[in-house]
């Protein structure tokens, strides 16, 4: 297999009733040990979430844990400039058939380019009814969005530092 073929990824967003909802490809990182790490550009339609806004150019440094409920984003406007971190509550990322495959559990985390944190969609969690249903996992997906507050606000790994984007390296690509 020729190098540039194991650099890309194709990554699989699944939605909390595991359905995919969205697939793309991004480029191999170096990563520690636990964690995958790609960067990829957003080819969709501008989407505003919460205080960041993703729009099409834009590049993201994505961050999926193998080991623990949860995946970071360092969003970047497509001329380099910081935007902020978008987290997932999530499963642990799994390979399937050479694609990365995460899904997504409802809670994201945010914090803008300047520090400042919001939670998303716990409403959504809510009205899931996973907390009659399925009271472990309910008490899990709590337990990660907590873990992601504590992480940003202590910036610890990956919030501990963002890349420095390229962007005349990421443009020959």
């Amino acid at each position: 297999m020729p190098e540039e073929d194991v650099r890309h990824l194709t990554i699989v967003k699944l939605d909390p009733l595991g359905h995919a909802v969205a697939r793309y490809s991004g480029l191999l990182q170096p990563a520690p040990p636990g964690w995958v790490v790609v960067l990829a550009k957003w080819t969709s339609d501008p989407v505003a979430s919460g205080p960041l806004y993703f729009q099409t150019g834009d590049w993201l440094f994505e961050y999926f844990s193998v080991v623990e409920p949860l995946n970071a984003f360092a969003l970047y406007a497509a001329n380099g400039r910081f935007k902020g971190w978008y987290a997932n509550v999530s499963c642990p990322a799994v390979f399937v058939d050479g694609e990365l495959w995460w899904r997504d559990l409802y809670i994201d985390v945010i914090a803008d380019a300047a520090g400042n944190i919001t939670v998303l969609d716990e409403e959504d969690l809510e009205a899931s009814g996973l907390q009659e249903r399925d009271p472990e996992g309910y008490a899990c997906i709590i337990a990660a969005r907590d873990r992601l507050l504590t992480s940003l606000r202590t910036r610890t790994y990956p919030f501990d530092h963002h890349p420095s984007l390229r962007v005349g390296f990421i443009d020959g690509q």
